[in-house]
């Protein structure tokens, strides 16, 4: 018996060893890389630990998630809709002497049309990261960001837990 379980145990150990070396030689690998093609394979690397259950479900949830909401915001400034009502709010910042996205500090509230063409510039950015998700295949994670974005945020919390501990701080949540 005792010879059964150190043959088992050996084993196991091997197979840790070599699925230890595979992820070192892709993080040496990815290391090479440039930042697009860096994020590219980081999405496939993300992808294959989650479908592989290297990692709990949210876990995996927050890998893919991560890595495509920050390619998503580099990308969505290009979108025609985002950009025209980028442009639009800083028009009426600049004539409304407002510095940074913050209104002024007088305690005058903000004028109506503000606030909804902000409603509507963050509505257009959600809506440009739902179309990113589902060109990257990822139909389920438009859904929620979409539909459900307190579920959305739940499993990215999770997952982020997993690897960081601390919770993240509102104000760092889409």
């Amino acid at each position: 018996m005792k010879k059964t379980r150190d043959e088992e145990l050996t084993l196991a150990l091997q197979e840790a060893r070599e699925t230890e070396e595979r992820w070192r030689g892709l993080a040496a690998r990815l290391m090479e890389l440039g930042d697009d093609a860096m994020d590219a394979q980081l999405l496939v690397a993300f992808r294959a630990a989650r479908e592989e259950g290297v990692v709990p479900a949210d876990a995996g949830f927050f890998l893919v998630a991560h890595i495509l909401t920050a390619m998503a915001d580099e990308a969505i400034c290009d979108e025609p809709r985002v950009r025209e009502l980028a442009r639009e709010l800083d028009i009426m910042e600049r004539a409304y002497g407002v510095g940074d996205g913050v209104w002024r500090e007088n305690g005058e509230p903000p004028p109506e049309e503000w606030e909804a063409l902000c409603v509507e510039y963050e509505a257009a950015c959600d809506d440009a990261r739902a179309i990113f998700f589902r060109a990257y295949g990822e139909e389920e994670m438009a859904e929620l960001y979409l539909m459900d974005r307190a579920c959305f945020h739940r499993r990215f919390e999770s997952g982020r837990r997993f690897f960081h501990g601390l919770p993240m701080l509102p104000e760092h949540l889409h």
